[in-house]
């Protein structure tokens, strides 16, 4: 089959379209044939080799995680997935390759699409949708009349984040750009620079971080006892953490059933929307790879095959 590869890590990564092995789904294992794949930040940063120490990759690599398209083939024991199905999943970043004609990825990380889900749209959903979604309800479990101050508000995990707040809890939405109110959006929003920025992170019952860096560092300092930060970018500072007295941690998406279904059905009622994202080809995948990597290109970006049945 055909697939886009990357032969090491580089900042502008080697991508070329070739040959991957066309292998067939092992027991508990399906094949899906690729409609749409999407490129998240996390895709950069494994190209480049920024994380080695979490995601090893071995060469050549098929870049890609969130994907939508149709199962292809069944492994030995998986009996609630048929062929022919519509459906959406997430590969672990390791084993990659979404952007290819196919992929062979374990049942359980696969979900059937929900009817009128779109595959562009569900190909947007399963990384930044899915790790909002676990820090909001696994591990943050914000309640109802809690504050959450989200950082970096306006990328593709703030945004979810914001649709699939609980309710009754009061949102504030921190972006670097300025931003006029949206009425679509329940969301006070404020920028770093401004002096409020502080005093809210200081009521703040509850921080998701997306940003990392030294806006976190000026948060954690000014949250008070008790209080709940959770990064998706960076580590936090244990020492600075501990100082505060403040319940903190760096977490990393997993794939699970339960969470693809919830966004997926958020997605299909509306209630979760992702930005509208550029589509490119498969044909076109390696220019678009290579500069997405490098800086170039920025936003959603996802890739059609024209692989529909």
């Amino acid at each position: 089959m055909r697939a886009l590869l990357i032969d090491g890590y580089a900042p502008v990564p080697s991508a070329h379209l070739g040959t991957a092995a066309d292998v067939r789904p092992g027991p508990g294992e399906v094949r899906i044939r690729v409609e749409a794949a999407a490129l998240n930040p996390l895709d950069a940063k494994l190209a480049r080799g920024d994380m080695t120490g979490w995601f090893p990759l071995a060469f050549p690599y098929v870049p890609g995680t969130d994907f939508a398209g149709f199962v292809d083939a069944l492994g030995e024991e998986v009996t609630d997935l048929h062929f022919g199905e519509p459906v959406l999943g997430r590969s672990e970043p390791v084993a990659g390759g979404a952007l290819a004609e196919a992929i062979v990825v374990p049942a359980r990380s696969v979900i059937r699409r929900p009817e009128g889900l779109d595959v562009v749209t569900a190909a947007c959903l399963p990384t930044p949708a899915g790790i909002a979604h676990q820090t909001l309800f696994d591990h943050l479990r914000v309640s109802e009349g809690a504050m959450l101050l989200i950082l970096g508000a306006g990328g593709a995990v703030g945004r979810a984040a914001i649709q699939l707040f609980p309710a009754g809890v009061e949102i504030v939405a921190c972006a670097g750009q300025p931003r006029g109110p949206d009425p679509a959006s329940p969301a006070r929003w404020v920028r770093p620079d401004e002096p409020d920025f502080l005093r809210v992170a200081a009521k703040a019952d509850s921080v998701l971080d997306c940003v990392g860096g030294a806006i976190q560092h000026r948060v954690i300092a000014a949250m008070r006892p008790g209080a709940k930060l959770a990064a998706i970018v960076a580590p936090v500072d244990e020492a600075a953490v501990v100082a505060r007295g403040i319940e903190a941690a760096f977490l990393v998406l997993e794939t699970r059933r339960d969470t693809l279904a919830a966004i997926a059905d958020a997605a299909a009622r509306g209630v979760l929307h992702p930005e509208a994202p550029v589509v490119f080809s498969f044909e076109e995948s390696a220019a678009t790879y290579r500069d997405y990597v490098a800086g170039r290109r920025i936003g959603k970006l996802v890739m059609t095959t024209g692989g529909g049945r």
